[in-house]
């Protein structure tokens, strides 16, 4: 594929945010950045870094949210996507339609969502056509301040 940058985290989701913080420090010395409230999505949203790889724990804030089903639907936690990072999204999502893929949700209107700092533009790929596997197509772009 010529759209992907690299696989840039692993998102877990998980029943409780604090437990899994827990683990992840204690048996292998996780950094974590700070809690975010994604409230249109419904989570609690919180990365971590072990050593050079990303990673991120998401837990549900209510049950509709697609973590919350998740979690339902697979009994408890587990990986619930992989992201992979690109450059241009729009281009990224012709070019896997193009192939046969499908986009299973956008999360493109406006400038996007805002994570750690940056605004992020991203898809999500059906899983049926990865293996059962989520991915997310994801843009990052610094904040641009008006002057």
């Amino acid at each position: 594929m010529t759209y992907v940058k690299k696989i840039e985290r692993v998102a877990l989701a998980v029943p409780n945010l604090e437990e899994a913080q827990h683990f992840f420090e204690t048996w292998f010395g996780a950094e974590f950045a700070p809690e975010e409230l994604i409230e249109d999505m419904g989570i609690r949203y919180r990365p971590f870094e072990i050593g050079e790889s990303k990673m991120e724990l998401l837990e549900p804030t209510r049950d509709d949210s697609p973590v919350a089903k998740f979690l339902k639907k697979n009994g408890g936690p587990g990986v619930h996507h992989i992201t992979f990072e690109v450059d241009d999204l729009d281009a990224a999502i012709a070019e896997l339609e193009q192939r046969g893929g499908r986009i299973a949700y956008r999360h493109t209107y406006g400038e996007g969502v805002t994570f750690e700092g940056k605004v992020w533009r991203e898809a999500f790929v059906h899983p049926k056509d990865a293996f059962g596997v989520l991915i997310h197509l994801a843009e990052k772009k610094p904040i641009q301040h008006a002057e």
